[in-house]
């Protein structure tokens, strides 16, 4: 039988319920068997973070038993280095066997398709995986998409924690983590 294969990768500073809803939708949707979701060390694109890549990963962690499916890969955040994407997936292609006709599923969101050729080795990962854009109502580009209007982003987020807005973070911020994103975060603005 044929496995289907998904890689959630970002920066998820913090991570939030939205990228828990896309999880779940994108484990049920693309009918997956497996998930990875991947926190990197830092976004290639970026100078740096807001949490640090251990808190992030020890967080997604938490989240990742609300999701069935969903395994998260500590591959970049030990890397220690900003890592292109295809070298994760060189490193699921080597660690793990799920046969050579596996497909795989490389879900990212739609403000990074403009740069997506851009990205390392981007010849090399359009033949290796199925691009899947986690896409705002009304996005019509020529890739598979997962379709989710997210009305927060970890920006907006880090905004809410610098100002203590804890009825915001409540509504946005998963419970099994609320609790230590304050504390981080508070430890940052001390």
């Amino acid at each position: 039988m044929q496995k289907r294969v998904g890689i959630f990768g970002g920066s998820f500073d913090p991570p939030h319920k939205a990228h828990l809803a896309i999880m779940q939708r994108a484990v049920q949707q693309l009918s997956l068997d497996v998930l990875f979701v991947v926190p990197s060390f830092l976004n290639p694109f970026k100078k740096a973070f807001y949490f640090s890549p251990s808190v992030r990963l020890r967080w997604l962690r938490e989240l990742a038993k609300e999701c069935e499916k969903c395994v998260v890969l500590d591959f970049e955040v030990r890397q220690n280095a900003p890592t292109p994407t295809f070298k994760t997936l060189e490193y699921i292609l080597d660690s793990y066997d799920f046969g050579r006709n596996a497909l795989y599923f490389l879900l990212l969101g739609a403000d990074n398709v403009e740069s997506l050729p851009k990205w390392e080795n981007f010849a090399w990962l359009e033949k290796n995986v199925e691009f899947v854009i986690i896409a705002r109502k009304g996005y019509a580009k020529h890739y598979k998409q997962l379709e989710f209007d997210v009305p927060i982003s970890a920006t907006q987020l880090r905004k809410m924690l610098e100002c203590g807005d804890r009825m915001g973070l409540k509504q946005w911020i998963p419970h099994s983590i609320l609790e230590s994103v304050i504390k981080e975060a508070n430890c940052k603005q001390e």
